[in-house]
């Protein structure tokens, strides 16, 4: 007896009720997305919500007929605004929703979420990553986490877990508590206060008017470096060793280079279908039968990467594609499929920023042969 009535005494004692209600007044606050316009610039979760919300709120300048889905391979190596300018002629009109470093199951949410946004969209240009489904995980990380988040925490559960993924328990707390999600992101709000604030503020004065989110304005160049291999790019950019940055480059284009060069090196240098694979292609078929259920057309773009690593993606790793992608799309199309990987030549260290991305010159080239492609197959609208 006496034992419950210090439980009673303990759970109504005053400082605990104001703790627990100020901690869910705190929880609910961010739930309902006050604190979004706060997250730190260039964040997973910022980039999600900046790019959808930046999209849907210009639809009525850009209501697009073909929708751009993707990583940041889309994100920086296509320019909307060319692709409309030379689609404008056939009646074609193209936007972006591809996120840096979205994996199919933020793909997928994005399309939940925002698809039914763009009534008009007929064909979906997936761009894909040659090297993506040897290195797919049964686990997931905190970047897709931080984006799942935003794309409505509570429904991503279940889509998490029909992608297969092995969710533990720090994940669901993630999915379910903002103050969870944003824990990281908070800590360094306090601490660069100020620094936050001035962000914030030039953001405000000098808004995005265009209608697509993003266009890349990186003139930097890996040329100049002339790599021969990825084991070429650690040995000679390791951040340690003394380096003259070429005049196309600069030492942070340097190290975000060396950084993709380290990825690079840890991808599986498989060309056969394993595991992993196959789980990829499976969560690609229900993306996929979420798309064409709505009776939209997929055309899947594959994009120029840098010739340092363009023989990985050989005629057996493309074999594999080739039936991944016909078994993912089978129940509502036949594969179709615009194969670019060559189209900016066999040497193309200028028109790329570093082994995967394409800079400003990049961009305006591939974008320009993307849109002739894109013409050239679908004729007038």
């Amino acid at each position: 007896m006496n034992l419950l009535k210090e439980t009673i005494s303990f759970l109504t004692d005053k400082k605990l009720v104001v703790a627990i209600l100020f901690l869910l007044t705190f929880e609910t606050i961010l739930q309902f997305g006050f604190y979004k316009p706060f997250l730190k610039k260039n964040s997973y979760a910022s980039n999600i919500n900046r790019v959808t919300e930046h999209v849907v709120s210009k639809r009525d300048v850009l209501d697009p007929d073909i929708l751009i889905v993707g990583t940041s391979v889309a994100f920086e190596g296509i320019s909307v605004r060319i692709l409309n300018e030379k689609l404008q002629k056939s009646g074609w009109k193209t936007q972006s929703i591809a996120v840096r470093g979205s994996e199919l199951v933020v793909q997928h949410r994005i399309l939940e979420e925002y698809l039914q946004k763009f009534p008009n969209v007929k064909i979906i240009l997936h761009v894909m990553e040659p090297g993506m489904p040897w290195v797919d995980r049964n686990y997931v990380v905190d970047p897709t986490l931080a984006m799942l988040s935003e794309l409505g925490n509570f429904k991503a559960i279940p889509t998490v877990l029909n992608f297969e993924y092995n969710l533990q328990f720090p994940n669901y707390l993630y999915l379910i508590f903002k103050s969870v999600a944003y824990r990281k992101d908070l800590s360094d709000f306090v601490i660069n206060f100020n620094e936050r604030l001035k962000a914030i503020s030039r953001n405000n004065k000098n808004p995005n008017t265009n209608p697509w989110d993003y266009e890349n304005n990186h003139p930097e160049s890996i040329d100049e470096y002339n790599l021969s291999s990825v084991d070429d790019c650690l040995n000679r950019l390791a951040l340690n060793l003394p380096l003259e940055i070429p005049k196309a480059s600069n030492p942070d284009h340097r190290r975000m280079l060396f950084e993709t060069c380290g990825i690079a090196s840890v991808v599986p240098q498989d060309s056969n279908a394993t595991e992993d694979t196959k789980r990829y292609f499976r969560r690609l078929k229900k993306m996929y039968d979420f798309i064409g259920n709505q009776n939209i057309h997929i055309i899947n773009v594959f994009a120029p990467y840098s010739d340092v690593i363009r023989k990985v993606n050989n005629a057996g790793r493309m074999k594999v594609w080739q039936d991944g992608l016909a078994e993912a799309l089978s129940s509502h199309q036949t594969l179709d499929q615009m194969d670019l990987q060559d189209s900016l030549g066999a040497t193309n260290g200028k028109y790329c920023f570093d082994l995967i991305h394409l800079n400003e010159a990049g961009m305006k080239e591939f974008s320009g042969i993307l849109a002739d492609a894109l013409e050239k197959k679908l004729g007038k609208r």
